[in-house]
């Protein structure tokens, strides 16, 4: 009984840390619609990422190995226009997956000049369970259009869960951050919206595969609605080299840690590690 309840508990950090790796990891959003209703009328000019690029990290409990997660983006034209085509997916691997089959795979796309999603679609594949779901999204009347669950009235610049990382890493990460500043998002995913709040702490320079790298630190906001007890409970840090990519994540969830690393990176923007210079 003590091995069964072992591995439901690895089951569950897993579904966890695949979840603060889409869905936290992007909570970085909604400041920028604090100051202007409607995004889509402004241009979008990409300096964080291109098409091409590819970003991989394992994910681990305690010193196990639970799997993997990728991203990526592509191009892809709909009718006369071009759109980012991103993609995040989440696995289990190797004894882990002989407990928990996980194949998680996250798809948007993405206006390349507004930076607004037309579309996303979720498929949710974990052992016996399955979901699949496709959102259209429609600016001109605030709405978005769900496969499973009809229109719903959303606020202006309301994104799904994916495309809000790409744009947290154009809008937001530029910006000159305080200590302690909240920023709070606001996104469409599971047929609901969504708002979480996350909380910048500081810059400070970290260890990972690639050497040692200057990064964004952030955790969460702690109040009624979040499920952290702790600060120190969920922390993520991002890459300050213009990139803004997250290259670790640690979740403690009572019981042991949850680790997310990036392993694998290709094509990036930008040179990894380099300091980012922001005009003040």
């Amino acid at each position: 009984m003590r091995t069964i309840a072992i591995i439901n508990k690895k089951m569950r950090s897993f579904k966890i840390i695949t979840i603060v790796f889409l869905f936290i990891v992007q909570n970085e959003i909604v400041a920028q619609n604090n100051q202007n209703t409607n995004k889509d009328s402004f241009p979008y000019i990409n300096t964080a990422y291109k098409p091409g690029e590819y970003l991989k990290y394992k994910l681990k409990y305690s010193f196990v190995s639970a799997g993997y997660a990728e991203m990526r983006i592509d191009m892809e034209q709909i009718a006369y226009d071009w759109y980012y085509h991103v993609k995040a997916i989440a696995r289990t691997s190797g004894l882990t997956r002989r407990f928990a089959k996980i194949n998680d795979k996250y798809e948007s796309y993405i206006d390349i000049t507004t930076g607004m999603p037309i579309r996303a679609v979720r498929d949710i594949n974990e052992n016996k369970y399955r979901k699949f779901n496709e959102i259209i999204f429609r600016r001109k009347d605030n709405t978005v259009i769900s496969l499973n669950t009809g229109e719903h009235k959303v606020p202006p610049g309301t994104l799904d869960i994916l495309s809000a990382f790409y744009y947290a890493r154009k809008y937001i990460f530029k910006n000159e951050l305080k200590k302690n500043e909240e920023i709070n998002i606001t996104t469409f995913f599971s047929e609901k919206l969504y708002i979480a709040k996350i909380k910048y702490k500081k810059t400070e320079k970290i260890r990972t595969d690639f050497g040692k790298m200057q990064c964004l630190k952030f955790v969460p906001v702690l109040d009624k609605d979040t499920p952290f007890k702790k600060e120190d409970d969920l922390q993520v840090w991002f890459s300050d080299d213009g990139n803004f990519i997250p290259v670790k994540i640690r979740l403690n969830v009572g019981y042991g840690t949850v680790k997310c690393d990036l392993k694998e990176y290709k094509n990036l923007k930008n040179s990894i590690g380099m300091p980012f210079k922001r005009i003040k």
